[in-house]
């Protein structure tokens, strides 16, 4: 394959629906950045090395700002241009917005969090006992971080599928544009009729705490509001849905893994961080653009220009073989690993990470204690990947409860 800086090459080069990394990209390592093309957009930069993309995410010099106005290489024709939203802005907005949203996830918020989630899995439990075919995918990964959203947004649960099919009419491989582009603003409208309520009469939500947020004279707008709830909703839902049905498929796929954590529940924080590095949660070319805002060196002598787009395929770079050794291996006693990506580094980290980290632990624990004998109903070979979503993720988790 061509890796030469002054070639082009079309991307994505492989698609994969389950958790595969393809070995190609050992070798697209070695070489550091190269120049590909997405199905819509500009031309940009290819960043698979940890430590290129550890750079992209982390040093100011690379930002999204820049990225408004611009044609954004991306897979989808449609293109969210809206500099109010958090995904498109850089410090110091950015770092505003972060600040005065940093008491809905607060310590004592997440606490008062955790207790609630830990009664609502227990619930999900009961109906992945009662379901007839047992599917973790149906009755677990999809209804929890959706039921944790509405919590947060104080969404009442009749309406928490309509958040849903907002999402996967946004974010489906197969939407239209126009069908994109009616979700995105039927949810933006729903978000905005919730900030109202919210307005008129405080409650206990997260998104009460963001209305009333104030830091000094300043608080958040309008449309800064609506934006937030907007970035909530599409990263508290498929991000975490996905990770909840890859975890359980590889603890139950590599079965000394689901042996070790039953017998030793201190690896526990090890193990999760390392599931979170091990699993490539995005299809390639998902992953979100940064632009240089000046001319920056990645590894290999290579120069991306100030003003050019680049792709850090995270993913990828978690599986890099010069910063985690046998890479492609699940171990939960690496001595002192570099933080894994999955979430992204920098100003940029996921808003809702220690929400996700919380709904995968208490997931996950709560599965050991009540279900030990666990298994999958089906070969792992057998199990049905989504083939639609931005992300790889179980379609369909068929377990065997008492094996």
């Amino acid at each position: 394959m061509a890796t030469a800086t002054n070639k082009i090459i079309d991307y994505p080069i492989v698609r994969y629906d389950d958790l595969t990394i393809d070995p190609l990209f050992r070798d697209l390592q070695q070489h550091g950045p190269i120049r590909i093309k997405l199905p819509y957009g500009e031309p940009c930069w290819l960043a698979t090395r940890y430590e290129d993309a550890k750079l992209v995410y982390g040093d100011r010099r690379f930002g999204k700002a820049l990225g408004v106005g611009r044609d954004t290489p991306r897979m989808f024709e449609t293109k969210i241009d809206d500099p109010t939203l958090m995904a498109n802005q850089d410090p110091p907005e950015h770092t505003r917005l972060r600040r005065l949203t940093s008491g809905a996830f607060a310590p004592a918020q997440m606490r008062e969090m955790r207790t609630w989630v830990e009664r609502l899995v227990d619930r999900l439990f009961d109906n992945l006992t009662a379901d007839e075919s047992h599917d973790f995918v149906a009755n677990v990964a999809w209804p929890l971080p959706m039921r944790v959203i509405g919590r947060i947004l104080g969404v009442a649960d009749s309406e928490v599928p309509k958040y849903r099919q907002f999402v996967d009419d946004m974010l489906s491989i197969d939407s239209a544009m126009e069908t994109r582009l009616a979700a995105l603003e039927g949810m933006r409208a729903a978000i905005r009729g919730l900030i109202e309520e919210r307005r008129a009469q405080s409650t206990d939500d997260l998104l009460s705490i963001m209305v009333h947020a104030r830091d000094q004279d300043d608080r958040l707008s309008e449309d800064e509001l609506v934006s937030l709830g907007q970035a909530l909703v599409l990263a508290g839902f498929e991000t975490t849905a996905a990770q909840l049905g890859s975890t359980a498929f590889t603890l139950l796929t590599y079965r000394t893994l689901w042996r070790e954590l039953l017998d030793d529940r201190t690896v526990m924080p090890a193990a999760l961080e390392e599931l979170w590095r091990w699993i490539p949660s995005f299809r390639h070319g998902m992953p979100m653009i940064r632009w240089a805002s000046e001319d920056v060196e990645l590894s290999g002598g290579v120069v991306i220009p100030g003003g050019q787009a680049v792709l850090a395929e995270h993913q990828v770079a978690n599986r890099d073989e010069s910063v985690f050794p046998h890479a492609s291996e699940i171990d939960f006693h690496r001595a002192d690993p570099e933080p894994h990506l999955a979430l992204g580094w920098g100003a940029h980290r996921c808003l809702g990470a220690q929400l996700a980290h919380l709904e995968v632990e208490v997931t996950v624990e709560k599965l050991l204690n009540r279900f030990p004998l666990l298994t999958l109903a089906v070969a792992p070979e057998e199990i049905k990947w989504s083939a639609t979503t931005f992300l790889r993720s179980p379609a369909e988790l068929p377990l065997d409860l008492h094996a």
